[in-house]
């Protein structure tokens, strides 16, 4: 009877090796997996942590370029008008135009400038 229980108590410890191999095969591609899946989680926020502050670098050119914009467009109409009061008090005719003036814009309704 020794023979026969020892045969089996063999094959149970091979079984057994062979299921805790696989199991840890099975662990360790886990582990690989969760890995490469974090690497991607790490990636994918830093691209969009990149995405914001590059957004947000655009949107203040934007802001900053519109203001530049109106302080322009602001001192082309006080310069020109200016000039307009000026040549009205000398008594001169004032036939220029105004900053960005499109007399066709004009005469279709639509504002400009």
């Amino acid at each position: 009877m020794s023979l026969a229980v020892a045969p089996a108590a063999a094959k149970s410890n091979g079984l057994s090796s062979l299921a805790v191999a696989l199991s840890g095969l099975a662990l360790a591609g886990g582990v690989v997996y969760l890995a490469e899946k974090l690497v991607n989680l790490g990636k994918g926020a830093g691209k969009m942590m990149f995405d914001l502050i590059v957004e947000k670098y655009k949107q203040h050119q934007r802001e900053t370029g519109i203001k530049i914009g109106r302080e322009e467009r602001q001192r082309a109409w006080e310069g020109w008008y200016e000039r307009q009061q000026a040549a009205f008090r000398a008594g001169l005719p004032f036939d220029e135009p105004p900053p960005r003036y499109d007399p066709e814009a004009h005469a279709n309704g639509a504002e400009s400038g």
